[in-house]
């Protein structure tokens, strides 16, 4: 079944040395909260060598456009206004980031729904993230190119598609997420594209179908369904394997649609 599901991605500018205690505020307000808001896919931390630093990206997961219109009411309306935990939420979280960029992304037919990614049990050590310019109305046209002609080269080479996205209220944007078991198998891709036919092949078919592209290395937190420890260390000590909750029931926890984006 094609995913019809909508999602807010996050770049987030932290504030000094503040990156390990925001995930932290950000993954325990993921798991815990029942407000009715958008689940937590993921927090990761960007890798400094690969672009901008200190860099948090979040990806939050909404069931589609009308249960975004009833998180934006709660959040600016007068007549619901923001919870005061909400507000004590936001305050906090001032003291460890000082802006960003978000993006409202529509997935492509074939990219993996947040509970997928979990019942697939996709883990990996590292993500790659692509976001490419596309000419206008191209987007579709290039992740049908990438799910025909480079998820099967891709897999080859040791990644895994865990997100694909276009940019909703953007003419021609493009986002990708890979994951890879290891910083070796990221570092032995990067260094080996186009040394293959297949990867050759689809560098020449990417050419011709986006304009400008860049990747960035994403290290997930314990708080993303694609780290290799969640969910028992995202559930925390008492919540997680040997006191009575186990993988499975850190598993049923953290898939609950009900916990909410801030």
């Amino acid at each position: 079944m094609a995913n019809r599901c909508l999602y807010l991605h996050e770049v987030i500018d932290i504030v000094g040395t503040g990156s390990e205690p925001y995930k932290a505020h950000t993954g325990a307000r993921g798991i815990a909260r029942t407000d009715g808001g958008a689940p937590l896919v993921g927090t990761w931390q960007q890798s400094g060598s690969t672009g901008r630093w200190p860099v948090v990206v979040n990806l939050w997961e909404m069931t589609g456009w009308d249960h975004w219109a009833r998180i934006l009411e709660r959040q600016y309306t007068r007549a619901s206004g923001q919870s005061p935990e909400l507000k004590r939420w936001w305050a906090l979280a001032t003291r460890y980031r000082s802006g960003g960029f978000d993006r409202i992304l529509e997935p492509a037919p074939f990219s993996p729904t947040r509970l997928q990614l979990v019942e697939r049990g996709l883990r990996g050590a590292v993500q790659l993230q692509e976001i490419a310019t596309v000419p206008a109305g191209g987007a579709e046209r290039y992740l049908d190119a990438v799910a025909t002609h480079w998820a099967g080269p891709a897999a080859r080479r040791g990644l895994t598609l865990a997100g694909a996205w276009t940019t909703a209220m953007h003419g021609g944007e493009t986002v990708l997420l890979w994951s890879l078991p290891s910083f070796q198998a990221l570092t032995d891709h990067l260094g080996s594209i186009g040394r293959d036919a297949a990867s050759r092949r689809w560098l020449a078919r990417a050419r011709g179908l986006r304009t400008t592209w860049y990747e960035t290395a994403l290290v997930p937190s314990v708080w993303c369904v694609t780290h290799p420890g969640w969910p028992d260390a995202a559930a925390g000590p008492g919540l997680g394997a040997g006191r009575g909750g186990g993988r499975a029931a850190g598993r049923r926890r953290a898939a609950s649609p009900s916990r909410s984006h801030p």
